[in-house]
């Protein structure tokens, strides 16, 4: 899949509403049902140097799979990934530079642009949930996305940035690295508290990938279908 992806995408061509540091931005493994992150982080590190040697793609380690434990958001604020490189909220294309300002994990020193570079890590379960806010002000909603975030003083364990996401409609897109102690609902709810003081509507928020239960009930079903 990762092969077909750098052969189908050039990445200098790209352009889009959310942050990417390449064609194949991240990649995380999670451990479900009886695996261990020490199970999860051995897969991450063994798929970065395939990848690195195979693909000649720079290669990065976070969480378990790191030796430090070094975190996503530090590698990608290094790159400047949570800000955009144009005008109207948008990256275009990759970096303007072979030159890398962080020593790969894997793979080659130099970054191809058509490839970028990719993240592999190994964490236990993070939840993805987005709120849209009806709004064009991203500045209101960027506040109000510092306010969300454990960083900005807000709810411990959420990591959240502002994204437009169509005409009139700006989301807070929230890392809930923590699901168990603050998930979805509390996310939602100090987005309106906060959004209210703006004068900004919010609509109801969704998570962006499948739960655990899911995921784990459709391993279940595929293997049943096989015996």
């Amino acid at each position: 899949m990762v092969k077909a992806a750098f052969d189908s995408i050039d990445f200098e061509v790209h352009t889009g509403t959310h942050p990417r540091l390449g064609v194949v931005d991240h990649i995380c493994f999670h451990p479900l049902l009886d695996a261990s992150l020490d199970h999860a982080a051995n897969a991450a590190r063994c798929l970065a140097t395939d990848m690195g040697s195979t693909l000649q793609v720079p290669t990065y380690l976070y969480g378990a799979a790191h030796e430090e434990g070094r975190t996503l958001d530090s590698i990608r604020r290094i790159f400047g990934y949570f800000k955009p490189n144009s005008i109207e909220n948008q990256w275009i294309g990759g970096m303007k530079s072979d030159s890398l300002p962080l020593n790969p994990d894997s793979g080659p020193s130099q970054v191809t642009p058509a490839k970028g570079v990719v993240v592999i890590g190994a964490t236990n379960w993070v939840d993805n949930y987005n709120v849209s806010l009806l709004s064009s002000d991203i500045s209101a909603v960027r506040r109000i996305a510092k306010q969300v975030s454990g960083r900005g003083g807000g709810l411990p364990s959420v990591q959240a940035m502002a994204l437009a996401h169509g005409e009139g409609v700006i989301e807070v897109a929230c890392n809930l690295l923590d699901p168990n102690k603050v998930g979805g609902e509390r996310v939602q709810q100090e987005v309106e508290n906060l959004a209210r003081e703006e004068g900004i509507s919010v609509e109801r928020g969704y998570y962006t990938d499948f739960s655990q239960d899911q995921i784990i009930s459709s391993y279940l079903e595929f293997f049943e279908e096989k015996i």
